[in-house]
């Protein structure tokens, strides 16, 4: 499992480190929380042991990821017909941000870079949000993955991104 000290990803925050194990008795019940700090966003949770595995908590990547998660934010996904490049995505970016998967964020990335492009007036105001919660929730694991400050975690993104 998962212990003091680890990096990890929790879905939709983004990444953080485990900074204690407590016990905590609930009704009677003792159980296990992570305390998990977010330095991104300043933000600690308290998530119980019995439901980390179905909360989609995980390691951040490996070092030797760097490489495809640059790629990934170069390459869009082409819609299958004009009908479904038409429709918004917003919430297939929100679903693709839950999953807490980083290359599904560098596809939310991707994609938008690639739609804001091709439009005069720029993204909606979800896809807005939606890009933003992507870059955020990037930029929180490189951090903790290659030591990045805030700045050169957002520059990693921008340069590999189609936007730079």
């Amino acid at each position: 499992m998962f212990k003091v000290g680890d990096h990890v990803v929790y879905p939709y925050h983004g990444a953080g480190t485990i900074q204690d194990i407590e016990e905590k008795d609930i009704l009677g019940e003792k159980i296990n929380y992570f305390i998990v700090f977010f330095p991104l966003n300043h933000v600690t949770l308290m998530l119980p042991e019995n439901r980390v595995q179905d909360s989609g908590l995980r390691k951040i990547i490996e070092t030797t990821k760097i490489e495809e998660l640059a790629t990934a934010l170069k390459t869009v996904e082409e819609p299958a017909s004009k009908k479904e490049a038409a429709r918004p995505y917003s919430k297939e970016n929100e679903t693709l941000l839950k999953t807490g998967c980083i290359m599904d964020a560098a596809s939310v990335i991707a994609n938008l870079t690639s739609k804001e492009g091709e439009r005069t007036n720029g993204l909606h105001m979800e896809d807005r949000k939606n890009m933003d919660r992507a870059k955020q929730f990037i930029a929180s694991e490189l951090m903790l993955v290659n030591d990045y400050s805030e700045e050169e975690a957002y520059d990693f993104i921008m340069k590999n991104s189609q936007g730079a």
